[in-house]
């Protein structure tokens, strides 16, 4: 009977160790104290908690993770869908007037934020000519995007992109 009681009595306190919240004081006022509680959940939601001088007033730091796109609630989203976007992208790519034959595709990836700006724009593939670089500058005059969205907060997406390109100058 001892042999089997200490094991058991050993994994119910380890198990309540390990569930248990952390609990720790908190001392806004140097007269008093306040215990706070924190779950896992919230030690990966906030990266971190900074108190004011003002003891009303508490301010918790952005999450800036950068989500992959597969791995969120709802994606990011061009205003008007995809062809509204390939519209956006002929009407604003301009190639040299030269004679020039190129076709293929540009790939390019960037993070849409959280406000729907896009930011880290870069090409990871293109057809030579200033493909890559033309693609990078029309995204820079892109207008927002709605962000993506991962429980049910606006959040930072990696996206990527793949541009036709289809261009025949003959003078």
């Amino acid at each position: 009977m001892k042999k089997i009681f200490y094991p058991i009595l050993i994994a119910v306190c380890f198990t309540q160790c390990i569930s248990s919240p952390d609990t720790k004081k908190v001392s806004k006022n140097p007269n008093t104290e306040q215990n706070v509680t924190t779950t896992n959940e919230d030690k990966k939601a906030v990266s971190e908690i900074n108190t004011s001088t003002d003891d009303s007033e508490i301010q918790i730091k952005e999450d800036n993770t950068i989500y992959n796109i597969d791995s969120i609630d709802v994606k990011p989203d061009f205003p008007g869908g995809i062809k509204k976007l390939q519209k956006f992208l002929r009407q604003n790519t301009k190639y040299p007037e030269e004679e020039l034959q190129v076709k293929g595709t540009v790939d390019v990836n960037f993070i849409v934020e959280k406000d729907g700006k896009l930011s880290d724009i870069k090409f990871t593939k293109d057809e030579g000519y200033g493909t890559g670089k033309e693609a990078i500058r029309v995204l820079t005059k892109c207008p927002k995007w709605i962000p993506g969205i991962h429980n049910q907060a606006p959040v930072r997406v990696r996206y990527n992109l793949t541009i036709p390109i289809d261009v025949y100058y003959d003078e």
